[in-house]
């Protein structure tokens, strides 16, 4: 300090500013060393975790459990990953053998201890262990997760909430399908198809007919992917009476009734084009002899995709086979119409060559 003793305050201060630079960026280096060193060595605890406990996890079902080790505080991240991974060919089942694990080593309870750690991942994947073991005990413990800010931890918490207990887990799932609509729509309709579709069907059709015009496009999707009866009538209702061309479409894309094939052939004519060509694609999936001249007339339509997905839809038809496609291309005297029928032919053609 004495070279600076005579130097101007603004100098002596940038001096002493540069040094405490330099001082905070070393301790943030070390600290980066610090913790770059500590996380290898917990991938390397984990990772002789995980060596340890495969064999026992993801042995064949009929194998006899045996004694088991103690399940250690350092052991348990690796055993977590282990015990996951193990349910992810059982699309979320358990088996006797690993529920006999899971109570042979008091899994549940260091679960529950986790789900208070700060560490994100831990959480969820605690979270996720809770549901593969199933015990009721547990409901109350993951349910304030259901409201957590991270939809990936709100999900994961749904989903666990559904695989301990589905019937208390509906009602307090359905509301919130409704609200978030930030939540993954693949995400929960995995969620309800591994559920009892019997079990969802009543509240989810209830909370659909209740759904403003934003919403219901989303709940037809999801009770029809998990209930089609229950979607049916909804489906029917609303292609008759909707004006709303968002939930039309949906209910297009969402129908598998044949019998309420009459509300779908009045929408070939729709004014906007693209009701006309998921109309033609409904009917191209379900549709029953007669419709193949419905289709035959939008082969002319002023719309290419109309046109092209009319041509698809016709050649989809069960009972229309290639020379029948050609025979109907013959009977049109618009050019467009038979382009289109030469334009699909040739993609089946490339298709079946591959």
């Amino acid at each position: 300090m004495n070279l600076l003793s005579g130097a101007a305050p603004i100098v002596q201060f940038a001096f002493l500013l540069g040094v405490a630079i330099c001082a905070t960026t070393l301790l943030m280096l070390l600290a980066t060393i610090a913790m770059r060193l500590n996380g290898l060595r917990m991938e390397r605890i984990d990772a002789r975790a995980e060596a340890h406990w495969r064999p026992l996890l993801l042995a064949p079902a009929t194998d006899a459990v045996g004694t088991l080790p103690r399940l250690t505080s350092r052991d348990l991240r690796g055993f977590i990953h282990i015990w996951n991974e193990a349910h992810e060919p059982l699309h979320a089942a358990t088996t006797d053998r690993l529920a006999k694990i899971a109570d042979s080593v008091a899994l549940e309870d260091h679960l529950i201890r986790f789900l208070h750690t700060p560490i994100f991942h831990h959480r969820v994947m605690a979270i996720i262990a809770l549901g593969h073991i199933k015990k009721a005990s547990s409901f109350e413990q993951v349910l304030p997760s259901l409201d957590d800010k991270s939809p990936i931890m709100s999900l994961c918490a749904a989903r666990s909430l559904m695989q301990i207990d589905p019937v208390r887990a509906v009602p307090k799932l359905v509301p919130l399908i409704v609200q978030r609509g930030y939540w993954s729509q693949g995400v929960v309709a995995s969620i309800l198809k591994e559920s009892d579709g019997k079990l969802v069907a009543e509240p989810l059709a209830d909370a659909t007919l209740h759904a403003t015009s934003d919403v219901a496009p989303r709940m037809i999707r999801f009770l029809a992917s998990v209930h089609p009866e229950s979607a049916a009538p909804i489906i029917r209702e609303a292609l008759r009476t909707a004006s709303d061309e968002r939930i039309i479409s949906t209910c297009l894309q969402a129908m598998s009734n044949p019998a309420d094939l009459d509300c779908v052939r009045p929408l070939l004519s729709h004014p906007l084009w693209y009701l006309r060509m998921q109309a033609a694609t409904t009917l191209g999936n379900l549709g029953v002899p007669g419709d193949e001249q419905r289709l035959s007339t939008l082969l002319s339509d002023s719309q290419w995709w109309v046109r092209y997905r009319a041509a698809q839809a016709l050649l989809k038809l069960s009972f229309i086979s290639a020379d029948d496609a050609r025979r109907i291309q013959q009977s049109h005297t618009d050019a467009y119409a038979r382009d289109i029928i030469d334009h699909v032919l040739a993609e089946r053609t490339l298709e079946l060559g591959s």
